[in-house]
């Protein structure tokens, strides 16, 4: 069958996902590759349910590889495994697509689709079917700690990297390293390598649906938003406004750190005001390195 999370799992109300059914049929694959290498399987007290469900006269003991039930034993795990790759199989896309889960009711994929872990588990299981495993098993340090951590201080095959640079397309080209000094400009400051803006340009968005004659504006607790009076509220624009998108703008620059309280008005043609309902809008504008962010508000009713 195919394989979820666990019983409780709501996450879009709890399904199989690609990469567990996969993991169910590497670890049944890796069995059979132990089994190869050391040429027998061992029925214990513990595993005896497992093998008994693949043959039913199985007992405790110890089964030679060329023997009839060793052989037995392996070609059922291995059609056990087989099963597994062959839902998702089942269940991928006409494509070969890999999400990260799929539905238990009708098999459509769900959540994040082309998964990288889902790929990634596909590869290891086909490795695994294939007797192919990572050099570290079996290895003779595989069970020893070194005295030191350092790049070689386990054995294998070692190279330098020979691209260092980020390729020019992923590289700022008007950024300079820190250097540890300080440098004031009109927008930020950096210090060793970290910075604050001084002043941030703060665009208001407000999403509100008006009519012919009507504007929208701001006004706030502070002097760039007219101190609470509505004569010299910040009027905001409605240049990207439709019927499907109702949006007011504008950009207002504030202090980093500043706390501000404040409310959107719409003034009709003839000057009269309207408020939008309480509560006051609270907003802490961000003392970081960045000198322009959007706050994005709805006219509140």
């Amino acid at each position: 069958m195919a394989v979820g999370r666990y019983t409780e799992d709501v996450y879009y109300n709890g399904n199989p996902w690609y990469l567990n059914t996969l993991a169910a049929a590497e670890q049944l694959y890796d069995a059979l590759y132990v089994w190869g290498e050391q040429g027998s399987i061992t029925v214990t007290s513990t595993s005896l349910p497992f093998f008994k469900d693949l043959l039913s006269s199985i007992s405790v003991g110890a089964y030679d590889a060329g023997s009839t039930t060793y052989q037995t034993l392996y070609d059922s795990v291995q059609a056990y495994a087989d099963g597994y790759v062959d839902i998702v199989a089942t269940y991928a896309q006409s494509n070969g697509s890999l999400s990260e889960q799929f539905d238990r009711s009708n098999g459509s994929p769900l959540s994040a689709h082309d998964l990288t872990w889902s790929y990634a588990s596909f590869l290891t299981a086909a490795a695994r079917r294939a007797g192919i495993v990572p050099s570290s098993w079996g290895a003779s340090l595989g069970n020893s700690l070194p005295d030191s951590c350092l790049a070689t201080s386990i054995v294998g095959t070692y190279s330098s990297a020979t691209s260092t640079d980020f390729p020019t397309s992923q590289t700022p080209q008007s950024y300079t390293a820190p250097t540890g000094t300080t440098t004031t400009t009109s927008t930020k400051t950096t210090t060793s390598g970290t910075c604050t803006a001084t002043s941030v340009a703060v665009t208001f968005n407000e999403l509100v649906t008006t009519t012919y004659g009507q504007t929208i504006k701001i006004v706030g607790d502070v002097d760039a938003l007219g101190k609470w009076n509505t004569a010299s509220a910040i009027a905001l624009s409605a240049s990207q406004y439709s019927s499907g998108n109702p949006l007011w703008s504008a950009t207002i620059n504030l202090g980093a750190g500043q706390v501000i309280q404040y409310k959107y008005i719409n003034v009709q043609s003839d000057g009269s005001v309207s408020w939008e309902a309480d509560p006051n809008h609270t907003y802490t504008v961000p003392a970081t390195c960045a000198t322009a962010v959007t706050k994005a508000d709805k006219w509140q009713s």
